[in-house]
């Protein structure tokens, strides 16, 4: 009896091991679709079936297997894509939006593969925060038509440090932000490091970040330093953001020739200050955002620009929006938005005019 009660015993614990290490995978994704009206400068109003207007449409598979200890492994795959057409949201890559592999225990987060920087608003490593609808819905109304935000870099390293009531450090590396077949010296690298602190109602971040341009035939070394800052007050949550951005390209537009964005994006390119303040409250069931940003700065090239053309540029953009959840994972959303855009970057027309959408979000 006492031996079978002893096998029973280790059974039991055999069965706890295996349950304890048993990995877990999720199937998650996005599916977010609407139609917009936009007027853009020195271009006729159009009217588009939009994709991804809150969120990016996005599908993926992430996981985790407890190693004991308190250590765990965890992944994630994601690729995102068009809704309108089905087609990849870039093209040529099975994963687009990240590909992550890493360890997290009480000693903190190590990741490895392709994810956002952070201060790109895309992903597990990104620490972006100071405003009520960052990068969603149009470029003119939200923080790419006045802040360099940066990207998504292949060959990444990012780890994360405890909390440390309530504040976390945050470290990124890539040894090449699009391909690393090269020797060091003619890669492309990124680096960031980035501080946050969340207590209460209140939540900071500041991040510094490089982007070496190695690889570039004519780029200076881009510096970006990004201060960010919320507080809920209760009936509302109040938002503000900062970056100076030296040597940097123009925020996220498409000038109208290409010797323009060469002239004004290569060399020393521009430095520049870019601003943002926004806020979220509750009505009627729902949530109402309103988001501004204004960006000052001056082009380095001083010999690259042609007669006409200006050196100083500065642009600014208001936007609303307004969500509505009819239950956990769908919710409807209507959002508007202008902006101007004044000297060189008048040079653009993606920053000056206006847009609408109206749309539906599901999570999956």
């Amino acid at each position: 009896m006492k031996n079978l009660h002893l096998l029973a015993i280790s059974v039991g614990m055999s069965i706890g091991s295996a349950a304890m290490a048993e990995p877990s995978v999720t199937l998650y994704g996005i599916l977010d679709g609407g139609v917009s009206v936009s007027k853009l400068q020195h271009q006729s109003a159009k009217v588009q079936m939009t994709n991804g207007n809150w969120l990016s449409n996005r599908w993926g598979l992430m996981g985790q297997e407890d190693l004991g200890g308190g250590n765990s492994v965890f992944f994630k795959l994601e690729q995102g894509f068009n809704l309108s057409n089905g087609s990849e949201a870039t093209a040529g890559k099975a994963f687009n939006r990240e590909t992550a592999l890493g360890l997290s225990g009480e000693w903190g987060k190590l990741g490895l593969g392709r994810f956002g920087g952070l201060s790109s608003d895309c992903g597990t490593f990104s620490i972006l925060g100071g405003a009520a609808y960052s990068t969603s819905f149009s470029t003119i109304g939200n923080m790419y038509g006045a802040f360099y935000l940066t990207d998504r870099y292949n060959n990444s390293v990012a780890y994360v440090t405890p909390d440390f009531v309530g504040l976390q450090g945050h470290l990124m590396y890539s040894n090449g932000t699009d391909s690393d077949e090269e020797k060091w010296s003619q890669n492309s690298h990124y680096y960031g490091a980035g501080l946050t602190y969340n207590k209460d109602k209140l939540s900071v971040d500041v991040i510094y970040e490089l982007l070496d341009h190695k690889g570039a035939v004519d780029q200076d070394k881009t510096r970006l330093l990004n201060l960010g800052a919320s507080y809920d007050f209760g009936a509302f949550k109040l938002f503000g953001a900062y970056e100076y951005a030296q040597h940097a390209e123009s925020p996220r537009i498409e000038f109208a020739e290409e010797k323009m964005s060469e002239a004004y994006n290569a060399g020393k390119a521009n430095n520049y200050h870019a601003f943002s303040l926004s806020t979220s409250v509750k009505a009627f069931g729902g949530d109402l955002m309103v988001q501004g940003q204004y960006v000052f700065g001056k082009n380095k090239n001083s010999g690259k620009l042609e007669e006409g053309w200006d050196k100083k540029f500065n642009a600014y953009s208001i936007g609303a929006g307004y969500l509505y959840n009819f239950s956990k994972r769908t919710l409807v959303y209507v959002q508007g938005a202008w902006g101007k855009a004044n000297k060189a970057l008048n040079l653009a027309p993606g920053l000056s005019g206006w847009n609408t959408s109206l749309g539906v979000m599901h999570r999956f």
